[in-house]
């Protein structure tokens, strides 16, 4: 979900990963650990080196792949911003999460040559939404995702409303 908060001069786009969507990445990490338990663990094994076996290990090992990249999703999701400030003339973008300090790059508001909702597709399923500034020398600069357009859109015209009150 993005968040845009409005005071005086500046503009902040928040697109935080909350704790409570850390928390269930951990969650659901558990839930494939149920194969190697029930595969491997719970089953007395008598002997080790036979297909079954083999078969059972690659399944075990794909659902431990599975649980870590979920706990990696968890403690390596980023939580980003980009404050505009009219005042100063900057536009500040910063990403951080537990793993990652926080890391802030600044631009001048005049090198913004375009706003656009980026589309983001996905090999399965619906494409997800962000706000991008394309500025001067090919840099971009994205907002967190939604799965609205509308969403995104209507960001968009909040911030070009925001920097028309500028000029």
């Amino acid at each position: 979900m993005i968040d845009v908060r409005e005071s005086g001069e500046t503009l902040r786009i928040n697109s935080p990963m909350s704790g409570g969507q850390r928390v269930l990445f951990i969650l659901l990490a558990l839930f494939p650990l149920l194969a190697p338990y029930e595969l491997i663990v719970r089953v007395d094994w008598q002997d080790y080196f036979n297909l079954p076996f083999l078969f059972v290990l690659l399944i075990s090992a794909g659902a431990m792949a599975l649980s870590a990249l979920l706990i990696w999703a968890a403690i390596a999701g980023l939580s980003s911003s980009i404050q505009i400030d009219r005042r100063l003339g900057v536009i500040s973008y910063s990403a951080s999460a537990p793993v990652v300090p926080m890391q802030t790059t600044s631009f001048p508001i005049h090198s913004i040559e375009r706003m656009q909702v980026a589309v983001t597709e996905w090999s399965d399923g619906a494409p997800s939404f962000s706000m991008e500034f394309v500025l001067a020398g090919g840099r971009s600069i994205r907002s967190g995702s939604s799965w609205s357009r509308a969403e995104v859109e209507a960001v968009q015209e909040r911030v070009a409303a925001f920097l028309s009150r500028a000029d």
